[in-house]
């Protein structure tokens, strides 16, 4: 088994690890927002621990999916050329979605 391997795998554990705290924070905070309205959403990301776990938990999830996917694709796709253009559209995904978002964030957090 190769050292990349290795890494790949506990990276991904140590991912699953921090979303969990992560995810019930969310699932607790994302809930109550639903009901409100669009000010206090704004207060709510302004507010400089919701920022900064919002932007966390972005990241962690993203690069959590990226791991994920690419085992998924790793063991499933068999013909390299699909696996390579899977990998390069999961990447980019991982990287763009993430992205938009905390730009967006940054753009509530500054206005």
């Amino acid at each position: 088994m190769s050292n990349l391997v290795v890494k790949k795998w506990l990276l991904q554990r140590i991912t699953a690890v921090i979303l969990v705290p992560l995810l019930l924070w969310f699932l607790y905070i994302f809930v109550g927002l639903v009901q409100k309205d669009y000010q206090s959403i704004i207060v709510f990301f302004r507010n400089d621990i919701n920022f900064i776990l919002s932007i966390i938990f972005l990241i962690i999830v993203f690069l959590h999916m990226k791991l994920g996917m690419g085992e998924i694709f790793e063991d499933y796709i068999q013909d390299e050329r699909y696996k390579s253009v899977a990998n390069l559209i999961i990447s980019a995904l991982a990287t763009i979605l993430p992205l938009i978002t905390i730009v967006s964030l940054i753009l509530i957090k500054i206005n």
